[in-house]
């Protein structure tokens, strides 16, 4: 699914970005067998398929390898690319634990190849109207804050295995998948954290091995997680990700609470940030809506008016890792991002395990 994000991706940003790169190729896809390469190829616009890492990075026509396999491919496909002389493009997690993201952000700092990742969260428009808020000092201070990330669809117990519920292919369970988002968001719009503490659940403990199978399986990654943090600022806060959340679709809510103001936001009304301004005279104090819509700077289409899509903010956070790349400019999010991610999924992992 997300390979063909990002696929609709490439096709649109000379679209939305006329002649500020150079012209795009879609040069080759690999998946793991021919028949699923050939349809994406077909699909997808590439002028090329194959099985083989091996044979996609030795193309010369190569420059920027796009990873959007399991977690537990991430490693040897990066490392792979990175050896190769090509740029890496990752989505979220950058692997399965911080070992993994420490060794691939080791090579990106002693190569030529650089490495961006896709955290497209941070490409919301009313998100990013928040971190410029923020940075400003408009809300002076920030005492406290909430961030958390609700999925449903595993609440049934027959639901089968997948990679994603094995922490030898996953790295963790709702921590990592959704985690890893909110965390790198609060990084992003709060800076550093400086202490955590962190308590996880396991609601089904066994589930079939397989689509109709009899045999059970047992789980051993985690349902939900709670996050108590504290950042380097001093702010103080709690983030919460579950795919337990009955009814819940893909809501993510955001609450930060300062001295002169506080934001709210919320990943199914997208396309507004909250505000209440502390400081205005009492008879004008209340929540502000303020509309953003599709306010990306540049872009050519479509109008800022326009309703917000998930797939536009891949295509923002995938667009400015080219154009950073073209331009020879620091790449946000980068290696250090994704590490950063998984040191402190590390250390939720381990404070969680000493409280159990």
């Amino acid at each position: 699914m997300i390979g063909k994000v990002h696929a609709l991706a490439y096709r649109e940003i000379p679209l939305i970005y006329p002649g500020v790169l150079p012209r795009l190729k879609l040069a080759a896809v690999c998946t793991t067998n021919e028949q699923s390469a050939q349809k994406a190829a077909r699909d997808g616009g590439f002028e090329g398929w194959t099985t083989s890492i091996e044979e996609l990075l030795s193309r010369e026509d190569v420059d920027v390898v796009d990873v959007c396999s399991p977690n537990f491919a991430h490693r040897e496909i990066i490392l792979a690319a990175l050896r190769a002389g090509k740029h890496v493009i990752v989505d979220k997690p950058l692997a399965r634990n911080g070992i993994e993201a420490q060794e691939i952000a080791e090579a990106t700092a002693a190569g030529k190849a650089r490495l961006g990742m896709v955290f497209n969260y941070r490409f919301v428009p009313a998100l990013m109207l928040a971190h410029k808020m923020i940075a400003d000092g408009t809300l002076g201070t920030v005492y406290h804050f909430h961030f958390d990330y609700l999925h449903s669809g595993y609440q049934n117990p027959n639901r089968p295995m997948s990679w994603r519920l094995r922490h030898a292919q996953s790295g963790g369970g709702a921590l990592v998948d959704l985690g890893s988002h909110i965390i790198d968001l609060a990084r992003h719009l709060l800076g550093e954290f400086a202490e955590l503490n962190a308590t996880t659940r396991t609601y089904v403990t066994e589930r079939p091995a397989a689509a109709g199978s009899s045999l059970r399986e047992a789980v051993d990654v985690d349902d939900a997680a709670w996050l108590q943090v504290k950042m380097q600022s001093g702010a103080q806060g709690t983030l919460f990700v579950t795919r337990f959340a009955t009814g819940a679709v893909d809501d993510m809510n955001v609450h930060i609470y300062g001295e002169r103001g506080a934001l709210k936001f919320s990943l199914q009304d997208s396309n507004v940030l909250n505000y209440f301004d502390a400081q205005a005279k009492s008879a004008a104090q209340g929540w502000t809506r303020i509309q953003t819509g599709t306010e990306y700077e540049g872009a050519a289409v479509p109008p800022p008016r326009s309703i917000l899509g998930w797939n536009r903010t891949h295509t923002e956070n995938i667009y400015q890792i080219l154009r950073s790349l073209v331009q020879d400019r620091p790449i946000a999010p980068d290696a250090t991002d994704g590490l950063r991610v998984h040191q402190l999924i590390d250390k939720a992992y381990q404070a969680a395990r000493s409280t159990d």
